[in-house]
């Protein structure tokens, strides 16, 4: 690492409890399991972050979605105790001590209290545990190879690798009483507060329930079921509750949305959405009147309400929220019916804008500078471990945490494929402790996993260890291995490479793509026009095209003065984009060619028969005294001849979009399968949440004949696939795609939907060379 250049690492430190994603048993009753779940993460720190999910729910397409976004820490099982399976189940525990015959009455309440403590280990929770496994492998948290031996929630103790939220609030919490969460209707308000077990005598009507659920945490149902509470008491579930608070950053707009059905599968929805976007409710059924002006007041303050099922049909949530419109109290009158504040949409279809991340109110976007060396390949790794140290409110001895650290300049995508071998340096144990890539940098535990010998101090017992932040080629290299395809940089990848290395980065070289220096640079081109410069102030060689300053400033560009051309003649030479030189011609054969500045001297060798010339006079072009001329390096030539500004201009729009800030931009590459290519990509782009791939035409058409444009599309959305991309830009300079062009992309989306095969988001990008426009397809 000492050969490699130092530089700081500017990041963003916070500390905040793990997401955890509860996978609850699931039969006929699953209200009351799900209800048994609730009140089991109620217990632990982080609750308000996490979600419960029934067992049979784990494979949803929908779901699966959501919960990539959210990024959960831990993929858990809840495994109940026999207390809890009797509660759900009246009369198992008693069935099973009676199978004993116990003789005395004093043995059967003994044996009773311990089987109640004990683990149920029915089928249900064998069948839960297995969709958490599944889970778990699917979205790369806590897997078994991995260092972390967190898999399972159990009812009756507590994990010593999750924190209680007792041990952390300071005042009294309240839920809704776990013997009222019968029905879809208290489980829709249930999930907001969260589950306490306690007994409660009274009933409260399904519209109640309901309005609750469309208010959230501001119904005062909860008060009504705890009116001797003591003030301050918090909801189980508020972030207030375990000291910490949402942050949500990149978001353009507030994203609102109503779920509707009463499945199993539109409540783990619900749950996972309302990690992500500032509002949601779930309707599950029922009379909805009361929570009519709770849903619309929300597109009232500039959110568009979404309607949304993961059961229902698409005509059926229309004539639900149809039918919710219609009642009264709607808060817009009948004369805006034709602008009405809501669409439905599909699961699959819902956008997710920037990053949500619950952490402790008391350490979080905390500065942090750490020195690094950077890799040849653009990876960053930090040069000495983190120290250790106690977020202030929380105990190294008794709580456990999640340390996040987020780069503004060097994001990291949530990719499965970034194991944690490719987050450490190479000289660092991945058994330390559990490291991950979420919330767009990189996440660890904050205790090690190893042994530690007792009176350590408190550096070491908490873990730091040392960090290493892939750049965009080993984002892709990693994602690519993942799926048996292998990645390489493209002939014209590395004319790219080579030229960003002349300027010194991808932002320069998308600058001169942008500036009017690029056209100059055209006129290097063999077949380029250059009637309209002086006579003799360029000459078009065996080998090149060079040109004199005269016909750099001859070449007339808007707001490119003389001056300015010099400053970026001048650079440009001290760069090596240019070399200025003479053009000299041989003694003894009538060929001239140019010669670097380096290379002259009085005596000089002809390039093409190896004669011996003196600089004189008759040598060089044009007669009289020698011109100094000016010759394009070739990456750069064939950069210019190949419109290797189309992509450059199309990563440079994308870099000023909000949910693109900040970025890492990769030049073209090839996907090989069995060490053959079968498709290139222009452009990578690495955000905080996603990973882009894109393709950039001149023209507005993949190719000329329908089954050309079928099959580039195929390979487009395949390599899509293959490199674990969220999503496809197609981008053109011209101020529109072809229709032929865009009915082969969607063809091929029906295809692939129709065989049940994945299929990525793509988004079309025009007139890069005049006003650039990004629409989804």
């Amino acid at each position: 690492m000492s050969d490699q250049p130092l530089t700081f690492l500017p990041l963003s430190y916070a500390a905040r409890p793990p997401r955890l994603a509860v996978v609850a048993p699931q039969d006929d009753d699953w209200v009351r399991w799900a209800a048994a779940g609730l009140a089991r993460l109620s217990k632990v720190w982080g609750c308000s972050g996490s979600v419960v999910l029934p067992a049979g729910t784990a494979e949803h397409p929908a779901v699966l979605q959501c919960l990539a976004r959210l990024q959960p820490d831990h993929v858990v099982a809840h495994h109940p105790s026999w207390d809890t399976a009797d509660q759900v189940a009246p009369g198992l525990v008693r069935a099973a001590v009676a199978e004993h015959d116990l003789p005395h009455d004093a043995y059967r309440e003994q044996f009773e209290e311990a089987v109640r403590k004990s683990r149920w280990n029915a089928p249900v929770v064998m069948e839960a545990e297995a969709a958490a496994s599944t889970l778990r492998a699917r979205i790369a948290a806590n897997q078994q190879n991995e260092p972390v031996h967190v898999h399972a929630l159990f009812d009756a103790e507590d994990d010593p690798s999750l924190t209680p939220l007792a041990s952390v609030t300071t005042d009294p919490l309240i839920g809704v009483p776990q013997p009222l969460v019968t029905t879809p209707a208290a489980l829709a308000y249930a999930m907001h507060v969260g589950v306490e077990e306690r007994p409660y005598e009274g009933v409260v009507e399904t519209r109640q329930w309901l309005e609750a659920a469309a208010r959230g945490e501001e119904s005062p149902l909860l008060n009504e079921l705890h009116p001797t509470a003591e003030v301050p008491v918090h909801p189980v579930m508020s972030h207030r509750a375990g000291l910490c608070i949402p942050v949500r950053r990149g978001h353009q707009q507030a994203q609102a949305t109503v779920v509707f059905g009463d499945r199993p599968e539109d409540f783990a929805l619900a749950q996972v959405l309302r990690q992500l976007h500032d509002y949601v409710a779930w309707l599950p059924s029922g009379d909805t009147s009361l929570a009519s002006f709770w849903l619309f007041n929300r597109s009232i303050r500039g959110a568009e309400l979404k309607a949304t099922s993961a059961s229902l049909a698409p005509e059926e949530i229309q004539a639900r929220i149809d039918g919710i419109w219609g009642q009264p109290g709607s808060p817009v009158t009948e004369s805006a019916a034709e602008g009405r504040p809501y669409s439905v949409v599909d699961p699959l279809d819902l956008e997710f804008q920037g990053r949500s991340m619950v952490v402790l109110h008391t350490a979080w976007d905390q500065p942090r500078s750490l020195p690094a060396s950077v890799t040849p390949d653009g990876s960053v790794e930090t040069a000495l471990a983190l120290a250790g140290e106690v977020p202030p409110g929380l105990d190294a001895r008794k709580h456990r945490w999640q340390v996040t650290l987020i780069c503004a300049d060097h994001p990291i995508p949530p990719l499965p494929e970034l194991t944690t071998s490719a987050l450490i340096t190479p000289d660092q144990s991945p058994w330390q402790t559990f490291v991950r890539a979420a919330d767009g940098g990189i996440t660890y535990w904050s205790h090690r996993f190893d042994f530690v010998a007792s009176g350590a101090s408190l550096a070491g017992t908490l873990a730091a260890p040392k960090l290493a932040w892939p750049g965009i080629r080993k984002i892709l290299q990693q994602a690519t291995e993942a799926a048996g395809t292998q990645f390489r940089p493209s002939a014209a990848g590395k004319r790219a490479a080579i030229t960003e290395r002349l300027l010194g980065s991808r932002k320069a070289l998308e600058a001169l793509a942008a500036s009017p220096g690029w056209q100059v640079l055209r006129l290097y081109l063999p077949d380029t026009s250059r009637r309209d410069l002086p006579v003799h102030s360029w000459w078009k060689l065996k080998s090149a095209v060079v040109l004199s300053w005269e016909a750099i400033t001859a070449h007339e560009q808007d707001g490119w003065d003389a001056a300015a051309r010099r400053a970026q003649v001048d650079e440009w030479t001290t760069q090596g984009v240019l070399r200025r030189g003479l053009v000299l011609g041989c003694v003894r054969c009538p060929i001239f060619e140019f010669y670097p500045l380096a290379e002259i001297s009085q005596q000089y060798r002809c390039r093409r028969c190896g004669g011996d010339n003196s600089l004189v006079q008759d040598r060089w072009k044009p007669f009289g005294e020698p011109r100094w001329f000016y010759d394009l390096h070739p990456a750069v030539l064939e950069l210019v001849a190949n419109d290797g500004d189309v992509p450059l201009l199309a990563t440079q729009y994308l870099r000023s979009q909000a949910w693109a800030r900040p970025c890492l931009v990769g030049e073209e590459f090839e996907l090989l399968r069995d060490g053959n290519p079968f498709v290139e990509i222009d452009f990578a782009l690495a955000t905080c949440g996603e990973l882009w791939v894109g393709e950039a035409k001149k023209t507005g058409s993949l190719a000329d004949s329908p089954r050309s444009r079928k099959r580039e599309a195929a390979k487009l959305i395949e390599g899509c696939i293959a490199v674990r991309a969220d999503g496809l830009i197609l981008a053109t300079a011209q101020s529109a795609w072809a229709e032929v062009t865009v009915d082969a992309l969607r063809e091929e989306i029906r295809g692939c939907r129709s065989a049940g095969r994945a299929v990525p988001r793509i988004r079309l990008l025009t007139g890069l060379r005049s006003r650039p426009k990004l629409a989804w397809l």
